[in-house]
């Protein structure tokens, strides 16, 4: 098994997330989602809103209705919570059964503690419990390990942050030093701010960047192609491979990586590979390096 994490700016996005998860097969009870509560509406809705009549509030329209009836109707457990570092929280799912279940303190009791908990590097929980406390979604969900590339790419349906180029800027722009679970949560007027300085932030000239990509649909023909000519024969369907034609078009068509070789980029791609898939490398890289050279060529 696995988990794979998204973050989101827009609570929405997150739901409709959610919804696509579950509708792809994967357990609701396995999906998780957290975001703060900043202006209270959430849990007004829960406190005086039984399940029907919340999604009967959602269907009228309500804003703080329709974010959560939506939510009910496809996570289990949502509820309302008060978290060290947070402050009031609607939380649904594995991570939320932590957080119930765990005492309040400093760590534990904290969403970092239940990401850690639930099998998420530090480092990367700290960075994830940071987008909260700033007001952002996050969406979490255990996935089998064939299922762990189609989670990722609903997760990038709907432009989850990239969330190492974010704790970037916070490094960068704002000399931070991690999570803090002692600091204050933003507020709704400094979520605003925040938001509007960080899009403003020169992501190593982005702007330069031609974004006019072809869609990975569009270059498909070519990925069956390779796939029938090169592995058709072995054990793998191309079902199969397809996730490893979609990671190196997700690598060609990243900014980061734009005016990079491949043998400069391969050493970084390996590594995320490997956090999500073991010990496949081998097997899938000649596939991966196929997906980025096609786009290369489709951009050169």
């Amino acid at each position: 098994m696995k988990t794979v994490v998204g973050v989101y700016d827009d609570i929405e996005d997150a739901r409709d997330v959610v919804e696509d998860l579950v509708d792809a097969g994967i357990p609701r009870d396995d999906v998780s989602l957290v975001t703060r509560d900043v202006t209270g509406e959430y849990g007004t809705y829960l406190e005086e809103h039984g399940e029907g009549e919340t999604a009967e509030a959602a269907a009228g329209g309500a804003v703080g209705g329709a974010v959560v009836g939506g939510l009910t109707g496809v996570l289990v457990g949502l509820g309302a919570f008060a978290l060290p570092g947070l402050g009031p929280v609607i939380a649904a799912g594995p991570i939320a059964a932590g957080l119930a279940g765990a005492g309040i303190g400093a760590v534990t009791g904290s969403l970092l503690g239940a990401l850690v908990e639930w099998g998420i590097p530090e480092e990367e929980a700290e960075y994830y419990a940071e987008s909260v406390r700033r007001g952002s979604v996050l969406v979490a969900a255990r996935v089998a390990d064939t299922e762990a590339d189609d989670a990722v790419a609903i997760m990038n349906d709907y432009d989850a942050v990239d969330i190492e180029r974010r704790a970037e800027y916070w490094r960068e722009e704002e000399d931070w030093e991690g999570y803090d679970v002692e600091s204050e949560p933003y507020d709704a007027s400094q979520i605003a701010a925040y938001r509007e300085r960080e899009a403003e932030w020169d992501y190593e000239d982005e702007d330069d960047w031609d974004l006019d990509l072809p869609d990975f649909e569009d270059l498909e023909h070519l990925f069956e192609e390779d796939y029938e000519k090169n592995y058709a024969i072995g054990n793998y369907t191309y079902s199969q491979f397809v996730p490893a034609y979609r990671y190196g078009y997700n690598l060609a068509a990243d900014p980061r990586y734009h005016d990079w070789d491949w043998s400069r980029v391969e050493p970084v791609a390996r590594e995320r590979w490997e956090e999500q898939n073991e010990d496949t490398w081998e097997e899938f890289k000649d596939a991966i390096r196929h997906g980025w050279n096609e786009v290369k060529e489709a951009l050169s």
